[in-house]
């Protein structure tokens, strides 16, 4: 009987495993913290965690990300905000 309760209470912790397709299809909302707390989450991280191919897509986009997200920082020199506004108030 306690074997039972056992197998049945892991039976319910178990995370189904994805393939490469549904990792890379969950990857970009992985990368932007869209998954935090899910059960997707856990299955994308499992997957990273084996396939090479995956996890080195996954840094790959996560950089580029990064990159982006470093690059919007910065803001724009008064000048050419100066000469974007003229150049809209002459249309």
């Amino acid at each position: 009987m306690t074997d039972d309760k056992e197998r049945s209470k892991k039976d319910k912790t178990e995370i189904r495993e994805i393939d490469c397709l549904e990792a890379i299809g969950q990857l970009y909302a992985y990368l932007d913290g869209e998954l935090e707390g899910s059960v997707e989450k856990t299955q994308v991280e499992q997957h990273l965690s084996h396939c090479k191919s995956c996890y080195s897509r996954a840094q790959l986009e996560g950089a580029i990300n990064q990159r982006l997200t470093d690059f919007h920082k910065d803001k724009a020199p008064d000048s050419l905000e100066d000469r974007l506004k003229n150049i809209i108030e002459k249309l």
